[in-house]
């Protein structure tokens, strides 16, 4: 008796509460209905799956923030990343998840490859994907569409890649939610925090997704740490567009 005490007691002095905020992209075919598992990850080791379930209540739609709380009972040190898993063959695409340890700070983990969620071969997805926390600077990102015209895109999906002289870092998508982001002529600015610092800013390499086409003229990076901005001009006047008949999918720019 004495011992299954003492057992129950370690339990809950190890016990530790996550509050995960997960963002599913807010794309025409994000949503699943799927059944999604969780792991925490962190520096002793991996927490078994929890499945992220909300009763009478569609989990995982477009453009939706679900929150959940996930009790892990073992001591599983800092915190370095999550684990979705499923066995489904819907395919879900998560933008983003802020993960919350009870008493510490928000960690922001992207789905820096835009991959899918799913079990199904024929997806061109993965049944886990794993998501980790880069760092703790915050990124400033303004994108300057061109004047041209059929320049803008209402349905571009753009990822970004930062390397400076401390590294790379990588952003989840380039997407204000509630704005109309890639118009005419119009900066957008986009706040990612959680990053990891690179230091001066030497290159960036943009991916895109999507049926559009975008062009920008400029792109200007800062930090909170770096605050004097790098900027990035589309010399070349290169157009952007999954489809190779319209444009580039992928862009280094140094």
């Amino acid at each position: 008796m004495l011992l299954l005490l003492f057992a129950t007691l370690a339990l809950a002095v190890n016990a530790e509460l996550y509050t995960l905020e997960v963002y599913t992209a807010n794309r025409d075919w994000a949503d699943t209905d799927s059944t999604i598992y969780v792991s925490i990850i962190g520096s002793k080791g991996e927490s078994t799956g929890h499945k992220l379930d909300k009763s009478w209540y569609n989990d995982f739609q477009k453009g939706k923030i679900d929150t959940y709380s996930v009790h892990v009972d073992e001591n599983i040190g800092n915190l370095k990343c999550i684990r979705f898993t499923t066995a489904d063959f819907d395919a879900w695409l998560v933008e983003k998840v802020i993960v919350t340890p009870e008493g510490d700070k928000d960690y922001y983990l992207y789905n820096v490859d835009g991959t899918l969620l799913s079990s199904d071969p024929n997806d061109n997805a993965e049944s886990s994907l794993k998501l980790c926390s880069q760092g703790a600077e915050t990124y400033y990102i303004t994108t300057k569409t061109s004047t041209e015209n059929n320049a803008w895109s209402d349905n571009i999906w753009v990822r970004m890649t930062i390397t400076g002289q401390k590294g790379s870092t990588q952003t989840g998508y380039l997407d204000n939610r509630g704005s109309n982001d890639f118009m005419k002529g119009e900066e957008d600015t986009f706040v990612f925090p959680g990053m990891k610092f690179v230091g001066k800013v030497k290159c960036i390499k943009l991916e895109v997704e999507g049926d559009d086409m975008w062009k920008f003229d400029y792109i200007e990076i800062h930090c909170d740490r770096y605050r004097s901005p790098f900027f990035f001009h589309n010399e070349k006047n290169l157009w952007l567009s999954s489809n190779v008949q319209e444009g580039e999918n992928s862009i280094k720019i140094c």
